[in-house]
């Protein structure tokens, strides 16, 4: 079961200063960074790459289940993901952040993903997900997550 929480203070002072959010949704350039942790309270696993960046909702099956949970959210705002190895395919699907290497001897991490920059993607950074989406489905996605990958 996952379970997702949201801490909104930096959300409240960014409205505060009448800037402008963008919001998480189709075709939008998500950069996040990851902490992660052995439980719910203790982040003490360092990702070796504790940033990430995608263009959201870009398959044409539909959204992955990492993409509902941060549907509609903004810069600032921080999403908690309990999360077991046996669900990471499943849950990121062609997404595949590089953060496989922190279930080494654990069933279950804890991942804290702090959204860092919400913006509309550009023409080529969508051409590059769609490259990098097929490459992935033709079993090369290189993450490291034993779904059959070349690498």
């Amino acid at each position: 079961m996952i379970r997702l929480e949201s801490r909104s203070g930096p959300r409240e002072e960014a409205h505060e200063k009448g800037e402008k959010m963008q919001k998480i949704g189709q075709m939008k350039k998500v950069s996040l960074r990851f902490k992660a942790g052995t439980s719910e309270t203790v982040m003490d696993l360092v990702p070796d790459h504790p940033a990430f960046a995608f263009v959201f909702g870009l398959a044409p099956e539909g959204m992955t289940p990492f993409e509902y949970k941060l549907l509609d959210r903004t810069e600032g705002e921080d999403v908690f993901i309990p999360l077991k190895k046996q669900e990471y395919e499943t849950f990121f699907e062609h997404l595949q952040p590089p953060i496989m290497d922190l279930f080494n001897g654990r069933d279950t991490i804890y991942l804290q993903a702090e959204i860092v920059s919400v913006a509309d993607a550009q023409s080529r950074e969508i051409i590059k997900a769609m490259a990098e989406m097929t490459s992935y489905r033709e079993g090369d996605c290189g993450c490291g997550c034993g779904c059959g990958c070349s690498t």
